[in-house]
């Protein structure tokens, strides 16, 4: 037991910064991203995984990179889109704003030409990636990004102009 608990302490004190600057670069929440880390760290003690010197770090890392990308997957889609879509904005989204957030909605329901909402759907509500956005509907990774870049624009200039 003692073996475990200096094991598990080294790989703290040598890894929760790194770790810890991943799931930070993800998820942008300070608490969110300790939580992730100490589940990681939490998970090794539990399921008493061995790390091999020199894979430790690659591992670590990566069992928070998948937890984090699996919060994300499981977040409500109104809120993955409104915090991809206000992260410039200067509007601050609280947990009660649902006026906010439905203007959001509509904004997207009122993109034209219907391609590009097509579009913004399908990378940031599905998160498929460009080169599959652009085999589905039949046209090239460069209108896909075209689309999406004008979107996101379109969205962002309304809600600036909304807040002034």
């Amino acid at each position: 037991m003692k073996h475990e608990k200096t094991d598990i302490e080294r790989l703290f004190k040598r890894y929760y910064q790194p770790m810890y600057r991943v799931a930070r670069s993800i998820l942008y929440d300070c608490d969110e991203c300790r939580d992730v880390v100490s589940d990681v760290f939490a998970h090794v003690l539990s399921e008493q995984i061995v790390l091999l010197p020199g894979t430790e770090e690659g591992y670590l890392v990566r069992a928070v990179r998948n937890r984090c990308l699996n919060i994300i997957a499981h977040k409500d889609i109104r809120e993955r889109t409104a915090k991809l879509l206000l992260a410039d904005a200067e509007t601050v989204l609280s947990e009660q704003d649902n006026e906010l957030l439905d203007r959001l909605m509509q904004m997207i329901e009122n993109l034209e030409p219907p391609v590009r909402r097509q579009i913004l759907r399908l990378r940031h509500l599905q998160g498929l990636p460009f080169q599959r956005i652009a085999d589905e509907l039949g046209v090239s990774r460069v209108t896909v990004y075209h689309h999406l870049s004008e979107a996101i624009n379109s969205i962002k200039k309304q809600l600036n102009q909304a807040g002034q």
